[in-house]
């Protein structure tokens, strides 16, 4: 908790795209552990991290600069 507190007050670190960071993370690392425990079909642990990286990258060519500023 305290990691994050200080990820969100920190001088210059944008809440906004640390807070979509967050969430987009979270929902790819749910969607894989739904995979894994309904249909017994889970992904690499390095093409889950493949994975999660090109929706970064698709988020910040739709424009979310301030993640692109955040992940840069």
């Amino acid at each position: 908790m305290d990691w994050c507190i200080k990820m969100t007050t920190a001088p210059g670190t944008p809440c906004k795209a640390f807070h979509s960071l967050v969430l987009l993370v979270a929902w790819e690392v749910w969607k894989e552990r739904n995979s894994r425990t309904f249909r017994h079909l889970g992904l690499p642990t390095l093409t889950l991290f493949a994975k999660i990286k090109d929706k970064v990258s698709t988020w910040i060519m739709a424009g979310t600069t301030r993640l692109a500023q955040l992940v840069g």
